[in-house]
């Protein structure tokens, strides 16, 4: 069964029969690439929880026009997980951010750091967002995996719930252990590493610091890998 994002599926009220349209570069995806034609029964995602079964009426290289069959609202996968991490370079940063979506993480932020070299433009992170939007698509994920565009260590640290937890990974650190909370924030930082001031910053602020490997890892290696097995340890 094919699967089509549409953020327009979230306007039409969730109510069995409804009609509704897919535009633009999704609906010419699902005709000319993956050949979706009339009466097929298609599965449709919003990227904030809803899940659909729909009945193409009509599929133009423009349109595609859908009949809603069932509809149901899915749990976002807990607990909820935001990589805040370095940028890496070129290609680099597609590829972790293709993986964070495989992995089940809910949201990827450019974190600021004092050794990291790259400094992601509004047009890089907006490119992103739309490869984000596809990776979840490809997942088959009824919550999207959101770009947050930048943000400071000081922001990453800050706390506003007791259920809030801080990972920060270091190769110094222990072995993760699970935290029970709802929300986790795993911090990753440059290749070059964390400086005593950031590390100390963390510590302070209520960290855990927790290394997840025997090795120094390239940023997106570190992001995926760390985003894995937060979620097998908290899950399990």
């Amino acid at each position: 069964m094919h699967t089509i994002f549409a953020e327009e599926f979230g306007t039409v009220g969730g109510e069995p029969g409804a009609r509704f349209v897919i535009e633009g570069d999704e609906a010419a995806h699902a005709v000319r690439v993956k050949r979706v034609g009339v009466g097929e029964v298609v599965r449709v995602l919003n990227g904030a929880g809803l899940v659909g079964l729909a009945r193409v009426e009509e599929a133009r290289k423009g349109s595609v026009v859908l009949i809603l069959d069932e509809v149901s609202r899915a749990e976002r996968v807990m607990p909820v997980l935001h990589v805040w991490s370095a940028t890496p370079k070129g290609g680099r940063l597609d590829r972790m951010i293709d993986a964070l979506a495989q992995v089940g993480a809910a949201s990827w932020t450019a974190l600021e750091t004092a050794r990291g070299v790259v400094d992601p433009r509004e047009t890089k992170l907006e490119r992103i967002e739309r490869l984000a939007a596809e990776a979840s698509k490809q997942s088959g994920r009824a919550w999207r995996l959101e770009c947050l565009g930048k943000g400071t260590l000081e922001r990453a640290l800050r706390r506003d719930a007791s259920d809030v937890a801080v990972v920060l990974a270091d190769g110094g650190g222990e072995p993760y252990r699970r935290s029970g909370c709802r929300e986790i924030r795993l911090l990753i930082g440059p290749e070059g590493g964390w400086t005593d001031g950031e590390r100390a910053m963390a510590i302070e602020a209520g960290a855990t610091v927790s290394r997840f490997g025997a090795h120094v890892m390239r940023v997106e290696t570190a992001a995926v890998v760390g985003a894995g097995c937060v979620l097998a340890i908290e899950q399990g």
